[in-house]
């Protein structure tokens, strides 16, 4: 991608008005400083970005703030592949980019079938596919919390009907029976 290029892209793709805290919270991990840095200068202008320079490091990054993970698939130590497994345990629904010069390190249908990626995207020299896809799985993030959220109040308003509180009366204790006695 030339220069040209990146900032015609930067350009429609500017923030509408955000803050630096309500951006996107983003974590990249890749073993190569260079390429951390390079997507760090490409996402920082609509995302918060988290570098991470390892597995270990990647999967420690990721919280409940987190939408999506850019994740270099072949790495020292353990690999990407590693990586995205130990989130799942704890974020399954997280959106999980892997961004990988290597394609023939395992058969893409079993990469899909194992590890369920958002997507599985090559390091060819252009970044618009890589943005095209954490637009949208960020997006996606974003509607299923919200929908789970909606999910979370809608079932607390049908066990509240279903559950009327007692009314005043009903709170009472019963009286005892009989006649007051007098001292």
């Amino acid at each position: 991608m030339s220069f040209n290029e990146l900032d015609e892209l930067l350009a429609d793709d500017a923030p509408s008005g955000l803050s630096a805290e309500q951006r996107p919270l983003i974590v990249v991990v890749d073993d190569d400083a260079t390429m951390r840095k390079s997507l760090q200068a490409v996402l920082s202008p609509n995302y918060r970005v988290i570098l991470g320079a390892s597995a270990r490091e990647g999967v420690a990054a990721v919280t409940e703030e987190v939408c999506a993970v850019i994740l270099d698939v072949k790495m020292k130590g353990y690999d990407g592949f590693w990586a995205c497994n130990e989130i799942r345990k704890s974020h399954p629904e997280l959106p999980i980019i892997f961004y990988s010069a290597y394609q023939d390190l395992k058969d893409p249908y079993d990469i899909i079938n194992e590890h369920r990626p958002f997507g599985y995207i090559t390091k060819d020299g252009s970044t618009s596919r890589l943005l095209e896809a954490l637009d949208i799985a960020v997006r996606l993030h974003k509607m299923t919390l919200d929908n789970k959220k909606l999910v979370a109040r809608l079932e607390q308003e049908l066990k509240r009907r279903r559950d009327p509180a007692p009314s005043p009366a009903q709170e009472q204790p019963p009286r005892k029976k009989g006649r007051p006695t007098s001292r």
